[in-house]
């Protein structure tokens, strides 16, 4: 790791602490003009700032986008309840309604990790006080995709790349039979397509990738190398893949490729 000094590292983890959530191009940028034209490399200012970090509980975590491989970062505190410590703006009945809505989106019984906007509209409704409205809850809405927890698309609500930064572990803990893993890049999964040979995942941005790089143009599966024509697909207005109709032995195949 190359030698960061002491004061340009503090300026990064200051700004680190006060922007929480932000794309690598602006993080790159921000170290670029902290160190002028002497900028260390991305990941040895991210291992010096996490090193800062630890004494505080704090972590910088990235994840790419699965559309555009946009790559973004957040701020996440790595023992405290990830929803509460990360949307402190957020009064107890917002923070209801988040949680709640991220558990129904992660949990949609289609397995495309998605609901209506109509939907998500009145079941922050039900989440609110007798007096919260339909707009209060559009507004909520609205509030928590400005802020990266959630994204509307083409009228689905679906998880932000906020959300899956700091929200992994507890998805992960808590609706472990719903995770779903890219067989590529190795990220959370919750859109793309479905290798329906062996039951591998790969994101819509990682499978282009893949048939960007194949001779005939032609997407095979990175796990089982058959050739995927057309694949099972999930995601916000896909037909779906329910949970119990995935291949029981993706997790433990992709478990013995990670051990190789």
């Amino acid at each position: 790791m190359a030698e960061l000094s002491a004061p340009e590292r503090q300026m990064i983890v200051q700004w680190c602490m006060s922007a929480q959530f932000f794309s690598e191009q602006t993080l790159q940028e921000t170290i670029s003009r902290i160190y002028d034209d002497e900028a260390p490399a991305l990941q040895d200012t991210v291992d010096a700032v996490n090193l800062r970090l630890t004494r505080y509980s704090l972590e910088l975590r990235s994840s790419m986008s699965q559309t555009s491989g946009e790559r973004m970062w957040a701020l996440i505190n790595t023992k405290a309840d990830a929803i509460a410590t990360g949307a402190t703006p957020y009064s107890p009945t917002l923070l209801t309604i988040l949680k709640h809505l991220i558990e129904q989106v992660y949990t949609d019984q289609h397995g495309n990790f998605a609901v209506d906007l109509h939907t998500a509209v009145r079941e922050a409704t039900s989440k609110g006080s007798t007096s919260y409205s339909r707009r209060d809850a559009q507004e909520a809405i609205d509030w928590f995709c400005s802020d990266g927890w959630l994204q509307v698309t083409n009228g689905w609500v679906v998880l932000g790349q906020r959300s899956c930064i700091e929200l992994q572990a507890y998805l992960t803990d808590g609706f472990a039979e719903y995770m779903r893993t890219c067989a590529l890049c190795k990220e959370m999964a919750t859109q793309g397509v479905m290798c329906d040979a062996c039951g591998a995942f790969i994101h819509p941005y990682c499978a282009g990738r893949l048939s960007e790089t194949s001779k005939a143009q032609m997407l095979s599966c990175p796990t089982c190398h058959q050739l995927m024509e057309s694949p099972s697909s999930f995601g916000p207005g896909k037909p779906g893949i329910r949970h119990n109709l995935v291949k029981s032995d993706v997790s433990q195949t992709q478990r013995d490729e990670d051990d190789e």
